[in-house]
């Protein structure tokens, strides 16, 4: 090869890697980064405005659009790029048709992460979320791309306690009339503060709640008692808790100890199980399609 080939051959090569790394660097993964105001008037008197990835299916026409609330790592990486987990479901459900919209809860209010910081003690607690869940139905039925009032969500973690409490008819602003969701997936969400809650939680439309037998950040036992209580009742809530699969079961990456973070005076573990994951995704997507079908 002629020096003056290999010469334009590395440079393209390095132009590629430049090209990679300033991706890898952005934040907006997702088809379009969008702009709402939270029902939550944060600090003040005027409705927080957050921000949202909306994640488009490749159909054409309208969609019907699923909310995602992130955990308490947040919807950002270390690198301000989108974190895989939310990467990976929204593409999960693209695949079958729906639009989703991850809603970013904690950079606009000068938070990256929550997760070591002790629940009493921090600044963004669970009504912060529920609020900026009603904001993101309020932002989504306006759009002229999205089917109006078949609004769904799925949550994690902190996120997923978001999801179980969205669906509770016993909520201010759902009593004030606010419209609802359609139906919400929770992904090993913490129930202990929902169960005794007074009143008594009421789910209002379905809700699959997906926890780990073994997880030891927010045990599934909180969940099981307030899905029987629940389901007593005639409320359309179920659970599904999987063997030998802790916190953060639908990771890629191995089980390993958050020593950071202390529940019950012990670090907790967090990380994926195969076996797990393939079965929640399915879950999810039976779910769904029973319930907030896509088409």
């Amino acid at each position: 090869m002629k020096f003056a080939d290999l010469f334009v051959t590395r440079m393209a090569r390095l132009a590629c890697l430049a090209a990679l790394a300033a991706g890898l660097s952005l934040p907006a993964l997702a088809q379009e980064k969008v702009h709402f105001p939270s029902l939550d008037r944060w600090q003040g008197s005027e409705r927080l405005v957050i921000d949202g990835y909306l994640y488009k299916p490749a159909a054409e026409g309208r969609f019907v659009a699923l909310v995602m609330f992130h955990g308490c790592a947040g919807a950002l990486g270390k690198n301000g790029s989108i974190t895989q987990r939310f990467r990976d479901t929204a593409k999960l459900l693209n695949g079958m048709g729906y639009g989703v919209l991850l809603v970013d809860s904690f950079n606009p209010r000068g938070e990256r992460q929550i997760c070591t910081v002790t629940p009493k003690s921090r600044a963004i607690q669970e009504e912060q979320r529920w609020l900026d869940a009603y904001g993101a139905i309020e932002y989504l039925n306006t759009r002229a791309d999205v089917v109006p009032g078949k609004i769904g969500a799925i949550g994690f973690s902190h996120g997923g306690t978001a999801a179980v409490q969205v669906m509770n008819a016993e909520l201010p602003v759902k009593k004030q009339g606010a419209t609802g969701f359609a139906a919400t997936v929770a992904m090993y969400p913490g129930c202990a503060s929902t169960l005794s809650a007074r009143p008594d939680y009421v789910a209002y439309a379905p809700l699959l709640i997906l926890a780990g037998e073994l997880d030891d950040w927010t045990p599934a036992r909180y969940c099981q008692r307030l899905v029987e209580r629940s389901k007593a009742r005639g409320e359309p809530i179920d659970i599904e808790v999987y063997p030998d699969a802790y916190h953060g079961f639908d990771e890629l990456s191995p089980v390993k100890v958050r020593e950071d973070v202390i529940r019950s005076g012990k670090p907790v573990h967090v990380g994926g199980n195969t076996a797990a994951r393939i079965a929640a995704h399915q879950k999810i997507r039976e779910f769904f399609a029973k319930h907030l079908p896509a088409h």
